[in-house]
């Protein structure tokens, strides 16, 4: 029997977690709860009881999901309790939840991101508007980081580093900060556009404005071009489960987990940095990309499936991410 008490079995996977790139924060609350909940009821520390999880699952007025969520937690929990060697119960993920149906996530096709970026930098340039000169680079940075729009728009000049080659994103979503790699050739793209539209640039200058560098480009004016661009390209906008800002991100996150699975990468070890690099507090985000991968390579999802299913749910939400 291990010598680990039950918080200490807590802190240890908590651990094990973010050090894999993983947040964790509302899972350890949650253990930190269970580890309470236990020590209040007199169970006894080596092992992991049927009766205590469900006195603490079940025993409380929750939301479906919330018992959802809470269950894969504990599954996660009694996995790990049982690699170190205690006897320990995992509750099934059987708590039902309404499903909300949405038309599926879209994803531009090889061909029809050559089209819209030809109509983004075949633009007309025009004396009342600095548009030819942002928006190639700001959807070039979108696809080619999976940045959120939102994130995109907050940069400062400080946020890039050239000699480097990262963007600093700072307060993301979730308020988290994180350090994003870029290509050469991203970075030379950026520096050149930072000398043209920047002429006396200043460290807390937005990267990406619309005549004032104290103001960042506001992001309805982004999504109106965006639209247009659509349009010039082709690309029915209006369609249901049609093209928005967003699916350049989804475009990034598809490409590189088919990339990956067509060279035969270990997408066991390469999803948690997909992960972290997008932003997300955890890999149920990266699971929504799985989905839009599935029907092309089904061996993504199984392969990921097999070696993250104690954290990784089934589909069971309308797998929104943003």
């Amino acid at each position: 029997m291990s010598a680990l008490t039950l918080s200490e079995l807590v802190d240890v996977l908590v651990a094990a977690r973010r050090a894999g790139g993983f947040r964790y924060d509302g899972q350890a609350r949650v253990l930190a709860r269970f580890a309470a909940h236990c020590r209040r009821e007199g169970y006894a520390d080596g092992s992991i009881i049927q009766e205590a999880v469900e006195g603490f699952l079940y025993g409380r007025h929750l939301k479906a999901s919330t018992i959802r969520r809470e269950e894969i937690i504990l599954r996660d929990l009694a996995e790990h309790a049982r690699q170190c060697g205690w006897a320990a119960w995992a509750p099934p993920t059987l708590t039902p939840v309404k499903v909300r149906h949405r038309p599926p996530p879209y994803v531009f096709g090889d061909e029809e991101v050559c089209r819209l970026f030809d109509a983004i930098d075949t633009q007309p340039l025009s004396e009342g508007s600095d548009r030819a000169l942002v928006d190639p680079v700001l959807f070039r940075v979108l696809y080619a980081t999976g940045l959120r729009i939102s994130e995109a728009l907050n940069l400062q000049l400080r946020d890039f580093d050239w000699a480097r080659g990262t963007i600093e994103v700072r307060d993301g979503k979730n308020r988290e900060n994180r350090v994003v790699p870029v290509t050469r050739r991203l970075a030379a793209t950026l520096e050149a556009y930072v000398a043209a539209a920047h002429p006396c640039p200043e460290p807390a200058d937005h990267l990406f404005h619309t005549g004032d560098p104290a103001r960042p480009a506001d992001k309805s004016t982004i999504y109106n071009r965006f639209r247009r661009y659509l349009a010039d390209a082709d690309i029915p906008h209006f369609a249901p489960g049609g093209p928005h800002i967003h699916s350049l991100r989804h475009g990034f996150a598809v490409a590189n987990l088919r990339r990956w699975a067509a060279e035969g990468s270990d997408l066991a070890v390469m999803l948690p940095y997909l992960s972290a690099y997008m932003g997300h507090a955890d890999l149920r985000g990266t699971q929504y990309y799985l989905r839009l991968t599935a029907d092309a390579y089904p061996q993504v999802a199984a392969i990921v499936t097999a070696a993250f299913g104690y954290v990784i749910p089934p589909a069971c939400s309308d797998g929104a991410e943003q």
